[in-house]
């Protein structure tokens, strides 16, 4: 734009002399830094900058803060699982308990309905034999033979007693 072939010039400014090539100099150094941003739009730039600086910045403890939210549901999530699976535990171990005792009481059971059969034949044995000691001989005999019949059958409900 400007012609370097120019006469020196001295310009003289308490005691300072430029050269044209000095002035030059100044004007290729002026006109570069006005063609690359110039004031204007310098202005409009470093506001547009701090504004996207701050958005990037803003963006970032937004995301900081969600993985901190994220990270204490989860470890909120797991306390939780693992108080779920203590009281599963425990719930077990209750049931097993439950399931044992159960075991135990239908073994008592069992033998207390076997021994009331046994107790209840000597009970009708006892009962016969008064009956029979009551009585003249010839019932006696009925009783007996009666007896024996139902000590069969007696025997029959106390194997079906057992069996169970």
């Amino acid at each position: 734009m400007f012609s370097t072939n120019l006469e020196p010039v001295h310009i003289c400014f308490d005691d300072a002399t430029i050269t044209g090539d000095e002035i030059t100099e100044i004007l290729a150094f002026l006109q570069s830094d006005e063609s690359d941003s110039p004031s204007a739009s310098n202005e409009l730039v470093e506001p547009v900058d701090e504004k996207k600086r701050r958005r990037t910045m803003s963006n970032r403890e937004s995301a900081k803060r969600s993985r901190l939210r994220k990270k204490r549901r989860y470890e909120e999530l797991t306390d939780e699982v693992n108080e779920l699976n203590r009281k599963n535990q425990d719930l077990r171990n209750r049931l097993d308990n439950v399931l044992s005792c159960d075991n135990i009481i239908s073994r008592e059971n069992n033998r207390l309905k076997t021994e009331s059969v046994f107790l209840e034949i000597r009970l009708l044995e006892l009962y016969r034999l008064l009956v029979a000691m009551q009585s003249p001989i010839s019932t006696s005999y009925t009783i007996t033979s009666q007896s024996s019949r139902f000590m069969y059958e007696i025997k029959q409900n106390k194997n079906d007693a057992i069996r169970l």
